[in-house]
């Protein structure tokens, strides 16, 4: 399945080279050129496949442009930023973050979880930070 967000995310990328965006204003900028229209569920699975979309595409995104334009991608939902490493690109491939990337470039994830599945991540997010903050 080809990701239809992909030319857009591209674009925006482009545009805010070497300053980076968030993933919320890169979820902004889509919802205003309509490329959600048809996501489905509830507020919170309606999320998750905006947030399934968004990372699908830039970790397509990530492999292509290091391969074709030597141009790492740093993807964080924080801070996406597109630039060029010469440290990076002397020293070969950067650092991926391969089950991260896996998860998001497997389109079963996007197209089989459920409302449930969704409140289940959520609560072993919110559970591994607060373990993390007692430590």
């Amino acid at each position: 399945m080809v990701n239809p967000l992909l030319p857009e995310v591209l674009s925006y990328l482009r545009q805010h080279a070497g300053e980076g965006v968030s993933e919320y204003e890169l979820m902004q900028r889509l919802q205003r050129c309509r490329l959600f229209e048809g996501i489905e569920g509830t507020d919170l699975l309606a999320l998750y496949r905006k947030h399934f979309l968004i990372m699908n595409a830039l970790y397509d995104l990530q492999e292509v442009l290091w391969q074709e334009e030597r141009r790492v991608l740093d993807i964080s939902p924080l801070h996406i930023e597109l630039h060029t490493d010469p440290e990076a690109s002397a020293q070969g491939e950067p650092d991926w973050y391969p089950e991260l990337s896996e998860y998001y470039l497997d389109w079963h994830w996007f197209e089989n979880t459920t409302e449930a599945d969704v409140r289940e991540l959520m609560a072993g997010f919110w559970q591994r930070l607060k373990d993390h903050s007692s430590h």
